[in-house]
Parts: structure tokens; sequence; C-alpha cells
């Protein structure tokens, strides 16, 4: 498989900086944004935009990737109002686990793009393994 991955931080390389509920919305560093079959035909967006990451990954098993789509939903309290925002997904990689090889935390970190996609070496890690769940964003208190 093919993933898309998200790079840029919102909270930190944005001007201005998005509201809470703003950031709730945007995709963070490692989220999947998508995946696609091996072999699919990248735009120029992709490839070269600095925002985004090709990770081929031979072995990445569709039904997690899948998994990884999916939204982190808001939590209602007692009296029905909400307790967290929602997260544009609710799961992500994580890409400092130790699974994760030298190779691919180097290339994730190089933000020259010298090289557009990055094919994982056949190896223990799946995505169950470095998969992590986003924390809820707690709305403020109101009236």
């Amino acid at each position: 498989m093919e993933l898309l991955l998200f790079k840029w931080d919102h909270s930190t390389q944005s001007i201005p900086t998005p509201s809470i509920a703003q950031m709730a919305a945007l995709p963070k560093p490692y989220d999947l944004v998508t995946w696609q079959a091996p072999g699919w035909r990248w735009g120029i967006e992709e490839l070269v935009n600095p925002w985004f990451r090709i990770l081929v990954w031979p072995e990445a098993d569709r039904r997690e990737l899948d998994a990884l789509l999916s939204p982190l939903l808001g939590a209602t309290g007692v009296d029905m109002r909400p307790t967290t925002y929602w997260q544009y997904r609710g799961f992500h990689l994580d890409m400092a686990h130790q699974l994760v090889s030298d190779d691919v935390k180097a290339w994730w970190a190089d933000d020259t793009r010298a090289t557009a996609r990055h094919i994982l070496r056949p190896g223990p890690m799946t995505v169950a393994a470095i998969k992590r769940e986003r924390p809820a964003i707690p709305v403020s208190p109101g009236p």
C-alpha cells in the first residue's frame, strides 16, 4: 500500500495559529490522509509539498489502514453537552516508536523532500504495532 501521511504541524507552523476548535478539525502530523494501492500515480502536490509524505508499505494491512482513517468523535457529558472536540483522525502512526527504523525517521525529518516516496523494507513493524490513539481536545468550560 502507499500511504499519504500528513507532516505539517498547524499548531507551530501555521500563521495565524488556528483556534482549538479549528485545530481539532485539521490533520496533524502522522495522520493518514489516504492510502492507495501500490503503483498509484500521485500528483505533484503530494510528491513535493512539505505538508505530506508518501510511505510505500507493501506489508500494510488494508483493514488496519482503514481504521487509521476514522475520526475521533467528541464525547458528550451527562448534560449532553460536548466535552471534547472531534479530532480529524482518531489514530495516527507513532513514528517515534522503537519499531520504526532510523531510515524512516530520517526520511520523515528531511524537509528538503529529496526522496518523495520512501519504501519500507520488510520487517516486524505492523500498522497495529505503531498505531496510537489521538487524545481528545477538551472544550473550555462554558455557562
